[in-house]
């Protein structure tokens, strides 16, 4: 087995499978972290380069996300357990962790920086992990969710016009916030490795616009047809917002974006 002591723990380098994983890492040790692929966009979408495939594959310490966030991550894996001499850590979901958000499906909720109470499940696991590796964890380290979610469900609550994701990364999120409201919320792509948008999302984006005015969150990278981005009209909001990954060192800092951003659009 790895181990690290004190004084090893400040020399190494953690390396991550996603810049979120790093992220969540830093919450819990200052050990130094890189994230070894650079992602823009959806996740799902992305596929590593044989440089990056090199280099995760050789990383000293790895820390990977679920599979269900990257399937390609599944060969890396493999390749690594061939060595005796290298670590991996896998953030891995459970079976309680789907109960979190009812009616997530697994690919949905890899996204697990926009889901405050996964991000947590992951991260007390995470934690004793790094425990396993005698690294020095941060003594208030911590991981309230509460606020996040509260902040974004008073928002949502408050909005009339019905909400268009350009996929469903964030879709049981919201439905979930939001119970059983009279709010439409509808996504158009699935969260399922290059899924596309089917006749089933496209039926129910039709009736959404069949409402004067609707709110489009339009998340970067997410590559919708342009027959679709067509069917936004000058009387729709666009919200334009990246969740593929955060902006600052703060937790959750996409959904307080997002619920600064719709706080205009609410009716009281």
């Amino acid at each position: 087995m790895l181990i690290l002591n004190s004084k090893a723990s400040a020399e190494k380098v953690i390396y991550c499978s996603h810049p979120e994983l790093c992220r969540m890492i830093n919450q819990l040790t200052d050990t130094k972290t890189e994230s070894l692929i650079s992602i823009s966009g959806d996740p799902h979408e992305y596929e590593p380069s044989i440089t990056e495939i090199k280099k995760l594959i050789a990383a000293a310490i790895l820390i990977t996300g679920p599979s269900e966030l990257n399937p390609w991550i599944k060969k890396v894996i493999f390749q690594r357990s061939k060595n005796l001499n290298i670590k991996t850590i896998s953030a891995i979901f459970d079976q309680k962790d789907f109960q979190l958000y009812l009616g997530a499906s697994p690919e949905a909720i890899s996204h697990f920086w926009l889901y405050p109470k996964v991000y947590c499940a992951l991260k007390n696991k995470m934690e004793v992990n790094l425990k396993n590796l005698q690294l020095i964890l941060k003594t208030k380290s911590g991981c309230e969710f509460k606020k996040t979610e509260e902040q974004l469900q008073s928002v949502l609550l408050q909005i009339k016009k019905p909400i268009i994701l350009t996929h469903d990364a964030l879709l049981p999120l919201f439905l979930n916030l939001v119970n059983k409201s009279n709010i439409k919320i509808i996504a158009i792509k699935g969260s399922g490795h290059h899924e596309e948008a089917n006749p089933n999302s496209i039926k129910n984006m039709y009736n959404a616009l069949s409402a004067p005015s609707v709110i489009w969150i339009a998340e970067t990278g997410i590559n919708i047809p342009q027959n679709i981005l067509n069917k936004m009209r000058p009387s729709d909001v666009v919200i334009k917002i990246d969740t593929g990954k955060s902006k600052s060192t703060e937790v959750f800092s996409v959904l307080n974006e997002l619920s600064e951003k719709l706080l205009p659009y609410i009716e009281k």
